[in-house]
């Protein structure tokens, strides 16, 4: 896990990722099952940037989330979806 996210709480991304209906949000963007979404090598390269898509999901939804809560989507994401390299 990159240093970014760790100490991240996955049981709370896991948990805020349901709540907030991530999942639903995504299919509406791109179709299917939403999963399309997570194509790394096309908008995120690295932990930072996949932070930041999180930090910007936050802001444009309103969804007021506290950093860390921010930190663990992310972390959440990189272990299911990204698995970006550690630099």
């Amino acid at each position: 896990m990159p240093a970014l996210f760790a100490g991240a709480d996955l049981a709370l991304g896991e948990r805020l990722i349901a709540e907030h209906r991530c999942s639903e949000c995504h299919a509406r963007k791109v179709g299917g099952d939403g999963s399309a979404i997570y194509r790394p090598m096309e908008r995120i390269n690295s932990p930072a940037e996949l932070r930041g898509m999180v930090e910007m999901c936050n802001t444009q939804l309103n969804l007021q989330m506290f950093p860390e809560e921010v930190t663990a989507v992310a972390a959440v994401l990189q272990r299911d979806h990204y698995r970006l390299a550690i630099h």
